[in-house]
């Protein structure tokens, strides 16, 4: 007998009509009930003879797209127990057909049914058993209906125990408002002790459509946290730009170049700070809950854990990071901590996460452990499991973190298809007695590929990165960026092509203040210098002369890759528009005022500054530039005459302050005209120097005193303040305006 009845894809339950009350959503599965006639046995009253009936038994008909059923045939081998139809089930009437190809069981319970699935003609296909008791969260949406998670968690894994309580504390109550199968949190992943979890990370956040950032002191001190932000901030200027939601936790100065993250933020720091954790949480959850459900794609009720209420030893198959609540309660407990203490740990619901992070101070504070001995004992078996855990054949990646590595071996990050690219640097580079290491296998997976070769990154003390129009897609060189960056080793990027535009974000978080050398369209044998240069420095070079000349080339040959790629892209040409900034240097820094000059101009603000090679300045610093007379403009006038007409026009003079520029009389002349002018000065420092100047004309020392300089003498200070100078000048160009 066959009885058709309908059930909704995610629940399970049986339904009536073609939507779920429960789910609200339209899909079903046809379910057949089917009660197999087994015959009886022959010596019955004709009475009690006939057919006995297998009760509780379920069958599903698999159904593909078109409404076929399928044709797959597996041999299945089950025992199933039948009772007599009529009357009360009796044990003694019980049967067990058996069968030399076919043996059916099941059990008789309402909870636990045998699923069986056939075909059309009757032939077993499968068998599965469906639980009611219990119902995990995996099975709330199918696998073939899983979409990517939409909404990342964004926060510094350096961050200390209240930082970290407050951000597991707010993702959880995120969970339960029906976002749980939508959030990208890496402590839920359980991903954290994988070699991959930094590219898991960026990858995430490549792919959001929403992002919950948890900005704090060690937010901006931790990599990690800071490549992400700068991915989201890259992807700011795209197509599918992510909304950005930001929680302030404490008093932390935000950099100028992130500040396109408070654009929808709440601080906590003002008229939250006299509230708990959990408060904090619950305006957190009320400010961005509304907004978040409009990014997301997946709602799915929340299905709380099933408490685990006896003690077990089953901790000690985890790793310290994966501990639950209850295998903190149990390690305790066989630790011999007191039971108050206990009870505190779990009313903070303090799992391998949380406790990973605590100090003596979270012990005292948070968890009320008002002994030395018991806190000193806990900091003491805390870190002595992490100290086991490290030795253990799966920790390996974390082990390579404290390798030696070897100062003359390099290791060359390239995509299989520039292997013969590859080769032929790994030979150049061998001949200038330097050890180069290469990948040796791809692996099944980025897993794989990075336990064959992250032991040969580990022993380098560089990482050459070759930069292509393959590198930029290529997942063996996102990874192992990835993972050397994560390493602590040195980067350092072979641009053989211009591909910043096209390279994802994750990569330009992560490479573009790392050094690079431009071998596109400097010389090869130049390029080569550069690169041996920065690996291994020459301990002498002869001549004084020569060795101010060479270590300056070598110096200038060294960019970060974002103002590489933006110099050698050919800037942003002026053309006839007027300059608005004007750019006053001296000789002996040409080659640093043209890279200044082409950022500018890449970022829409037109300079001026006689750099070409028919308008250069006198090669002494007492030299008059009225003396230097350049190929004219279309109207007949002098290299002077051409200066005042510029600086007249633009906004701003940007003065390149070197120790030389000081003494030269370019700088007297441009700075009492930019005085008479009464145009913006601002200084910028390409040497060091002394400031206020102390040397130098009393005109110059005066002018220049009265203003604040730009820092960027080096190539830290060059990193790190160059925002503040682009800043600067787009603030005073938009007062001008």
């Amino acid at each position: 007998m066959l009885t058709q009845t309908l059930s909704c894809a995610v629940c399970r339950r049986l339904i009536k009509h073609q939507s779920c009350p429960n789910c609200d959503v339209p899909q079903y599965r046809l379910l057949t009930e089917v009660k197999i006639m087994a015959p009886g046995p022959t010596n019955t009253t004709p009475r009690q003879s006939g057919n006995q009936e297998v009760s509780g038994l379920v069958i599903h008909q698999k159904v593909n797209e078109r409404g076929e059923r399928s044709t797959r045939d597996h041999d299945v081998k089950k025992e199933v127990k039948v009772k007599t139809s009529i009357g009360e089930p009796d044990k003694s009437s019980e049967k067990v057909i058996q069968s030399v190809d076919k043996e059916l069981t099941f059990a008789d319970d309402e909870n636990n049914k045998q699923i069986i699935e056939i075909d059309q003609n009757n032939k077993f296909v499968s068998t599965k058993k469906q639980t009611k008791k219990k119902v995990s969260k995996q099975s709330t949406i199918p696998s073939q209906k899983r979409m990517k998670k939409s909404i990342a968690i964004s926060y510094s894994p350096d961050g200390g125990y209240e930082e970290r309580k407050f951000v597991a504390s707010t993702v959880k109550q995120f969970k339960e408002n029906h976002l749980g199968e939508d959030i990208w949190f890496d402590k839920d992943e359980k991903n954290t002790d994988s070699p991959a979890w930094l590219s898991q990370r960026l990858e995430s956040i490549e792919r959001c459509r929403a992002a919950v950032c948890f900005l704090s002191h060690s937010y901006f001190q931790c990599p990690v946290s800071k490549y992400e932000a700068r991915c989201l901030l890259e992807r700011q200027h795209s197509e599918k730009a992510p909304k950005i939601f930001t929680v302030i936790l404490d008093h932390v100065e935000i950099p100028k170049q992130y500040s396109e993250l408070l654009v929808n933020c709440i601080s906590l720091i003002e008229s939250y700070a006299n509230l708990s954790l959990a408060e904090k949480s619950s305006h957190v959850i009320g400010r961005f809950m509304e907004d978040l459900e409009n990014c997301a794609s997946i709602f799915a009720p929340h299905v709380p854990p099933t408490p685990e209420m006896d003690l077990t030893e089953d901790y000690k198959q985890k790793k310290l990071c994966q501990w639950t609540g209850n295998d903190v309660q149990s390690w305790l407990y066989n630790l011999g901590v007191r039971e108050f203490f206990q009870q505190s740990f779990a009313e903070q619901a303090v799992d391998g996460f949380l406790l990973m992070s605590l100090m003596e101070s979270d012990l005292t504070k948070y968890l009320a452990i008002d002994s030395r001995a018991v806190r000193k004992k806990i900091l003491q078996q805390i870190f002595l499991i992490l100290e086991k855990e490290q030795r253990l054949p799966g920790n390996w990646h974390l082990r390579l973190r404290t390798q030696r590595c070897r100062a003359d071996a390099v290791y060359l990050v390239y995509d299989p298809a520039d292997v013969r690219l590859a080769q032929n640097l790994k030979q150049d580079l061998q001949r200038k007695n330097l050890q180069v290491l290469t990948h040796e296998k791809l692996g099944q997976s980025k897993e794989e590929f990075l336990h064959i070769n992250g032991p040969l990154m580990a022993q380098a003390k560089n990482i050459i990165v070759l930069l292509t129009e393959a590198s930029i897609s290529s997942p063996f060189v996102f990874h192992e960026v990835l993972f050397a960056d994560w390493l602590g080793k040195t980067l350092v990027t072979v641009m053989l092509k211009n591909v910043w535009s096209k390279m994802r974000p994750s990569l330009k978080a992560v490479l573009g203040e790392c050094p690079a050398i431009d071998f596109e369209t400097k010389m090869y044998s130049d390029g080569m210098d550069i690169l041996q240069h920065h690996i291994k420095p020459l301990r002498k070079v002869p001549g004084v002369v020569l060795e101010q000349s060479y270590l300056n080339r070598m110096s200038d040959g060294l960019k970060p890759l974002q103002i590489l790629a933006a110099s050698t892209n050919g800037g942003w040409s002026s053309g006839d528009l007027e300059p608005k900034v004007f750019i006053s240097y001296q000789w002996d820094m040409q080659n640093k005022v043209q890279e200044i000059k082409k950022v500018l101009e890449a970022n829409g603000i037109p300079c001026w500054s006689d750099i070409t090679p028919t308008m250069t300045r006198g090669s002494s610093s007492v030299s008059s530039r009225s003396s230097t007379i350049s190929s004219l403009t279309s109207s007949s006038e002098s290299l002077q005459g051409h200066i005042q007409r510029n600086m007249k026009a633009a906004s701003i003079v940007l003065c390149c302050v070197t120790p030389r520029y000081l003494q030269s009389d370019n700088c007297l002349k441009d700075l009492v005209l930019a005085d008479q002018l009464q145009k913006h000065i601002i200084p910028v420092l390409l040497r060091f120097v002394a400031w206020p100047p102390d040397t130098g004309p009393s005109q110059v020392k005066k002018t220049l005193a009265r203003t604040n300089h730009v820092d960027l003498s080096n190539d830290k200070l060059y990193k790190q303040n160059f925002h503040s100078l682009l800043d600067r000048v787009r603030r005073q160009l938009a007062q001008k305006t």
